[in-house]
């Protein structure tokens, strides 16, 4: 005759399954997310409070809810990398040289003059007198518009300009009086024959700032009549948008020159800028970091930082490119040469590309984003699995073939709280090692006892 099962052992599975699945209250805040439209994906930007709340830098203690409080699958899609633009050619003025004298433009002194949209060249001879004459000997063009380096110039012929070979001297300054050549003996041409057209009037050179030009060809050579002439700019590396957090440093006690700087969070910092408190500084610093007060300094780098005035203008040094540090806890020492950064404080700023979430809107909304647990465990999908057709060519931002809609992410409020982040008693380690000792605290004493019985002299015998 078999035995009943006891209700006990068929119950007790459902029980623990349903001890197991995550709940809202097991995270410690949570961010109602809104959204709008059907779309079956939705994505929302990382809001900073996450990054201050979560117990993994990973954020593998992230999940996203529905109404009924049930897990929805979530992915955390690559941030953009950055993308090359190349801006439109950008027109300059262009103004002609003339001059009868033998030594053609090397015997002019140019200098422009500004008056308002209004711009002029004043041409005269070495020795200050007006230059005057008729023969065309080159042309200057003024490129102190384009804020970057440049990296080729077009001309523009006349229209009717046909059948026309050249070959063309580029140079560049920053004075108007010294001189540095980009390109000698660049051909310039256009042809026409049979209806079709060859033209090259593109003259490229190493990308580099300038504010003029000038294009001259040989003493002998028929003058190059121009129309105009444009300026390409350089490629410029386009990058998504950061967040920053600027945070105030507190002088370290018994450390000169040193300052600490607590972010708040484990921010996915990539950029950081320091603050000097006083202008016309320059100072040469070390960035060190940590995730926990408890951890040791972990150099980062180093850097070169100033803040200048420069004709009513400041100019500060260039944000610090790290590798990418999640560390809540930084660390500045500033060399003391020179006096250091003076009196004040530095503001450390620091800068990061924010995670991109998308979930699968599944059951009804509205969605929630719980976030921080000591338990939870990563369960984040990759973007290619959890969204079909999702492909990642190595093109800037990856567009998948589904239409992933926005959510909109409200303020944080708690849910399980401050509680549910610290640190778990483990009472099964705690009770091994209770046990442990207390077999050693045991056989200590039996070895006691065995000891004392074995010293005891032997007893007479008995007659």
């Amino acid at each position: 005759m078999k035995r009943p099962i006891p209700l006990l052992l068929l119950v007790l599975p459902a029980v623990t399954a349903a001890a197991a699945a995550e709940r809202p209250q097991d995270f410690a805040y949570g961010i109602a997310l809104a959204v709008d439209g059907r779309a079956a994906f939705y994505q929302v930007e990382v809001p900073r409070a996450v990054y201050e709340g979560v117990a993994r830098a990973d954020l593998g203690d992230v999940r996203v809810f529905n109404a009924a409080d049930e897990v929805v699958p979530h992915a955390l899609r690559p941030r953009p990398a950055p993308a090359k633009s190349v801006p439109a050619p950008v027109g300059a003025a262009l103004f002609p040289l003339r001059t009868d004298a033998p030594a053609g433009v090397e015997g002019l002194d140019l200098r422009i003059a500004r008056s308002g949209a209004r711009t002029t060249v004043d041409l005269r001879t070495r020795d200050g007198k007006p230059a005057g004459g008729t023969r065309l000997v080159g042309y200057v063009a003024d490129a102190s518009a384009i804020d970057g380096p440049v990296r080729a110039a077009v001309l523009a012929l006349p229209a009717k300009a046909d059948d026309l070979m050249a070959r063309v001297t580029l140079e560049a300054s920053d004075d108007l009086k010294q001189w540095t050549t980009l390109a000698a003996g660049a051909a310039v041409l256009r042809l026409a024959a049979g209806g079709e057209r060859l033209e090259q009037l593109r003259i490229e050179f190493p990308a580099r700032k300038v504010k003029y030009l000038r294009l001259t060809w040989p003493g002998r050579a028929a003058p190059l009549e121009l129309a105009g002439l444009a300026v390409e700019p350089g490629e410029t590396v386009v990058e998504a948008p950061r967040q920053w957090h600027d945070v105030p440093g507190i002088a370290v006690k018994d450390g000169a020159g040193e300052f600490e700087f607590d972010l708040g969070g484990q921010l996915p910092v990539d950029r950081l800028r320091l603050g000097l408190p006083q202008p016309n500084t320059v100072a040469v610093i070390e960035i060190l970091a940590r995730a926990r007060p408890a951890d040791p300094w972990r150099h980062v780098t180093g850097a070169t930082v100033y803040r200048l005035d420069r004709d009513g203008e400041e100019l500060k040094s260039p944000d610090i490119a790290i590798g990418g540090a999640a560390d809540r806890h930084w660390l500045v020492k500033v060399d003391p040469r020179g006096g250091g950064i003076g009196s004040g404080q530095p503001v450390l700023g620091a800068g990061w590309m924010p995670h991109r979430l998308v979930f699968a809107a599944r059951g009804a909304a509205p969605f929630q984003l719980a976030y921080g647990s000591r338990d939870a465990k990563p369960a984040a999908f990759a973007i290619a699995t959890l969204v079909p057709g999702y492909k990642d060519e190595g093109g800037a931002d990856p567009k998948p073939a589904m239409t992933i809609g926005a959510a909109q992410a409200s303020a944080p409020r708690a849910l399980g709280g401050e509680a549910v982040k610290g640190e778990r008693i483990d009472w099964k380690r705690w009770t091994l090692w209770g046990s442990l000792v207390g077999a050693v605290v045991l056989l200590g004493l039996m070895a006691l006892r065995l000891g004392r019985q074995m010293s005891k002299p032997p007893e007479p015998p008995q007659q």
